[in-house]
């Protein structure tokens, strides 16, 4: 990504993801990605496996969404992580509690240097087919249709360094294939909490146009 505040972000989610003890009230019993673990995760159909990128196609999922301040203590986004997980820890219409999902999305404006460009996202799961109104008028549901991303892959602890190095080879590589993507904004996906030592997972991902 061109926004080293983006890359900041993501090294900060790893220190504010906790995953909710709250019941999960879905009753879905289909398969996710592996990656996902015993979490439910956004499911898609495999487009393309290129030598280094893969592109999807994710089916119609739902987001609980809030908007991200940009700090470089990382102050906004434990406040906007707060206000997602009061979200489904019941602060809602209907007193819904929500086992956290995966993943965390980061949306990070490439064009805009504000404070204020960026917004942080909990995946809501496919069972809760009507997702409940916020309580906290800062928090929005958001709904995406068949959504057709590049997706850049790497596993470990991930600090600025690879995010900004993995960001960057997906950018070039997307250039030299001439592959057209929205390049007003970048998308990070975490999947893990700090606990987690082995086979952890990193995206960033590239809207394909």
């Amino acid at each position: 990504m061109k926004n080293p505040r983006f890359l900041l972000l993501l090294t900060l989610f790893s220190l504010y993801c906790k995953v909710s003890n709250t019941e999960d009230v879905s009753t879905d019993t289909e398969t996710y990605p592996a990656f996902c673990r015993s979490s439910k995760c956004p499911k898609y159909q495999l487009v393309k496996t290129y030598e280094k990128f893969e592109h999807r196609i994710y089916d119609a999922t739902n987001w609980a969404t809030t908007y991200l301040e940009l700090d470089f203590f990382g102050i906004g986004m434990a406040k906007s992580f707060k206000r997602l997980h009061d979200y489904i820890n019941g602060k809602n219409s209907e007193g819904l509690k929500l086992k956290m999902a995966v993943p965390v999305r980061v949306q990070v404006s490439l064009k805009d240097n504000s404070t204020s460009n960026a917004t942080m996202s909990f995946f809501l799961p496919p069972a809760v087919v009507t997702p409940p109104s916020p309580l906290n008028p800062d928090v929005y549901i958001e709904s995406f249709h068949n959504m057709s991303v590049y997706v850049k892959t790497f596993g470990g602890y991930a600090l600025n360094f690879h995010y900004e190095k993995h960001s960057k080879k997906l950018e070039q590589e997307l250039l030299a294939l001439d592959l057209p993507y929205n390049n007003t904004y970048g998308i990070a996906a975490g999947y893990n909490d700090p606990l987690i030592v082995f086979n952890r997972h990193n995206e960033v991902w590239f809207t394909a146009l």
